[in-house]
């Protein structure tokens, strides 16, 4: 847990792929995985959406997908609507 890294049989690949394929999502950037304890991670992404914030339930229902789907416990979702402005934690290389 000190390396902050995703846990064994995590693959963020694998959780950006999905996360790309979502309704309306047009890129996602600054996705980390991370363990909380020996039994609980967390994950916290970008979600470029253009068309506007989908609504809570769409982040709710993404969350429970995240938890089903890769074991994620606690998911924070971060959503951008205008592919103009540029975020500054866009890039990989920016933690």
């Amino acid at each position: 847990m000190s390396l902050q890294a995703a846990p064994a049989g995590v693959d963020p690949a694998r959780i950006g792929a999905f996360l790309r394929k979502q309704r309306g999502v047009k890129g996602v950037h600054d996705l980390h995985v991370w363990p909380l304890s020996t039994t609980e991670t967390a994950l916290t992404a970008h979600l470029l959406i253009p068309e506007g914030y989908p609504g809570d339930a769409f982040t709710t229902a993404l969350a429970a997908a995240l938890k089903e789907r890769f074991g994620i416990d606690h998911a924070t979702i971060q959503i951008e609507t205008d592919p103009t402005a540029p975020c500054g934690l866009e890039p990989d290389d920016v933690v």
